[in-house]
């Protein structure tokens, strides 16, 4: 056990969080290179504050929620399905992604205003949300990076929400971080308020790893106490990598009934993670290990994308570090379809690369 424990852990270290960079000095001005983009991500967090400016909130728990807002500026030559981090500081954001212009907002209900401010500054047919949850081994600065490339690789247009739980960014703390994503239900549940602001049309829902465990344990509670999408707002929920063991899975969806089980639900057989994460569990398959058609049985959409190479994340995020998924599904969250019907993704589809190195889509057994 004590080695599988450190496999999963040396596997995971890639998904792991970099050097803490939020406000942290730049090489020259930010406002000197008009060439770059800028995503304003909002923060909605049970994480305790940090100390530490550049740190933001650290990987301690909180009782309640905080509130905040971060600017990341992409650089003029960003390659997509990458995120260029400074090895060492300062950055440069002529080339490095940057955090910058940290907000703590007062509470709630500024942060809501803040939000619906944004949303009424973007075009009618853009008033959307889209809520991120970050998986294991994460901390603020790289749930931040993960989303904004998120962001701009799919082409996203709406408002950007980061849900980030008190993962404590170290390979050493699983367990810990388990607890922390389970501690963060009802935080999470609290956030789909939120998303039924009057000023926001519709939200989707994207999540990683471990966030999905996270998603479906919320979504669990709601569907047993509230009702699932009482206003009919929510629009696509992907779940990414989701590492759920398939026997707390099958229990989990039960919960949901049949029209709300069309969430999107990207499966490899290559992914390292979770093939850890399998033997950690006594061999216990993961959810995103699962064959399309298997999951398709019961009623979920699912894609396999274990024919699209993706060597840098251990292919574990292979749907913000592949540009063709990125973009693939930012086509999908733009075309506003609902978690309730057939949604617009190529679900129960295998996808790959073709010779020509152009993005091929396959009927799931040819």
């Amino acid at each position: 056990m004590r080695f599988l424990i450190v496999m999963l852990l040396s596997v995971c270290a890639g998904c792991g969080g970099p050097q803490n960079l939020v406000g942290v000095e730049t090489a020259i001005p930010v406002s000197s290179v008009p060439e770059l983009t800028r995503h304003r991500i909002y923060i909605a967090t049970p994480r305790a504050l940090s100390d530490d400016p550049t740190e933001f909130f650290s990987g301690d728990r909180a009782s309640d929620m905080s509130f905040a807002a971060v600017d990341v500026t992409i650089p003029p030559d960003h390659q997509k399905g990458n995120i260029e981090r400074p090895s060492s500081l300062p950055a440069d954001p002529r080339k490095h992604f940057v955090i910058t212009a940290p907000q703590l907002f007062s509470d709630g209900t500024q942060f809501r205003q803040e939000v619906s401010r944004s949303v009424r500054a973007l075009p009618r047919n853009d008033h959307e949300v889209l809520l991120f949850v970050h998986g294991y081994n994460t901390n603020l600065t790289s749930a931040v990076l993960q989303m904004a490339q998120f962001v701009e690789d799919s082409g996203y247009k709406g408002v950007p929400i980061l849900f980030t739980w008190a993962s404590s960014g170290q390979t050493v703390k699983y367990v810990y971080d388990i607890n922390s994503a389970l501690i963060a239900r009802d935080h999470l549940v609290s956030m789909f308020s939120v998303m039924e602001s009057s000023n926001i049309e519709g939200y989707d829902l994207v999540a990683h790893s471990m966030g999905t465990f996270l998603v479906m344990e919320a979504g669990r509670q709601i569907s047993m106490t509230t009702g699932l999408n009482p206003t009919g707002k929510a629009q696509n929920v992907v779940l990414a990598a989701p590492d759920i063991d398939i026997d707390l899975f099958l229990t989990q969806i039960r919960r949901f009934p049949e029209q709300y089980r069309r969430f999107v639900v990207l499966v490899s057989q290559d992914d390292k993670a979770l093939r850890a994460s399998q033997r950690v569990a006594g061999g216990v398959s993961r959810l995103g290990q699962i064959p399309a058609e298997d999951l398709a049985e019961l009623g979920v959409n699912a894609i396999d994308l274990s024919a699209v190479k993706n060597t840098g994340s251990l292919a574990h995020s292979k749907f913000k570090d592949s540009p063709e998924i990125a973009q693939l599904i930012g086509t999908a969250l733009s075309e506003n379809s609902s978690f309730e019907s057939d949604v617009s993704f190529p679900v129960g589809r295998k996808i790959g690369t073709g010779i020509d190195g152009l993005l091929q889509v396959v009927r799931v057994g040819g």
